[in-house]
């Protein structure tokens, strides 16, 4: 072997060596800054900088440590899938939806009160959420035994927050680390599944001081309201989270999401009803 490849060696194993320790370093203290940007209301950081070799799987590992420390304080009210759009995945460079938590601080009680001020860049979206009847603990095998563990569906239109530190350099990684941007949601009256036809024919359109903004499909969730339901409960089991009677899980944003602006906005959802909210 000659100097030269016998240097290269030397500095890819040295290299080897330091992202083997710098990566478990990353992932042990980003939980902590996750947090410390939530609570000092700060741009958040990039899981993807802060260990640049770092997969979906661990960024999953680094949410579940931030979900914890916020949780002691502020209890998980529900579940959120992401990227539910082949767009949304080929922008992000994921393989398939994400999952993240929805805190009850984060449930709008007031619709009339949305301040841009709490996020970093808020946006909106309408979805549709559906609310458990019963806990799930193992994998449900099919959408015959799903629909009998929820007992209702509900409107949702959902503010996350994109206010990450370089908004051009937002990853798949990212997001899964910080929770998906999870931060508000306003809930619509609850309707009984049984009363629901067929799910997957309902629409959506948000509108904007009378102007229309975007219309949404309930197939823009992965092709299927159900299917969606379906990878999202299966894929919070799988990630250790026990789901609880009353839980709300939203599937993904129907139409586009935008950035919110001030105003008063009508949220429209066929026989689900309206919601009308207002951002200052």
């Amino acid at each position: 072997m000659t100097v030269t490849k016998q240097l290269v060696l030397k500095q890819v194993i040295i290299l080897f060596y330091l992202l083997s320790w710098v990566w478990p370093a990353a992932s042990e203290n980003f939980p902590q800054q996750l947090l410390l940007a939530h609570t000092q209301k700060l741009a958040a950081p990039h899981y993807s900088l802060a260990a640049a070799q770092a997969n979906e799987s661990q960024a999953y590992k680094v949410q579940q440590k931030y979900v914890k420390l916020r949780s002691g304080k502020d209890p998980i009210a529900g579940y959120k899938a992401g990227l539910t759009s082949t767009a949304g995945q080929q922008k992000f460079n994921v393989s398939q939806a994400l999952s993240g938590v929805l805190f009850a601080s984060g449930h709008v009680a007031d619709p009339h009160t949305v301040s841009l001020k709490s996020a970093g860049k808020l946006m909106l979206e309408t979805e549709l959420g559906f609310i458990l009847a019963k806990p799930i603990k193992q994998p449900v095998k099919d959408i015959v035994q799903l629909k009998q563990a929820f007992e209702s569906v509900v409107a949702v239109v959902e503010l996350p927050d994109i206010g990450f530190e370089q908004p051009k350099k937002i990853t798949g990684v990212d997001l899964i680390a910080a929770n998906v941007a999870s931060h508000q949601f306003i809930i619509g009256e609850k309707k009984p599944l049984n009363k629901i036809v067929n799910i997957n024919q309902l629409t959506t359109r948000l509108s904007h001081d009378n102007q229309v903004q975007f219309n949404g499909k309930a197939i823009d969730a992965l092709g299927d309201q159900w299917q969606a339901l379906l990878w999202l409960t299966n894929q919070l089991v799988s990630q250790g989270h026990q789901l609880s009677a009353g839980d709300l899980l939203i599937t993904g944003a129907l139409g586009k999401m935008i950035p919110a602006q001030p105003g008063n906005y009508l949220a429209e959802f066929d026989q689900l009803g309206q919601i009308q909210f207002t951002v200052h």
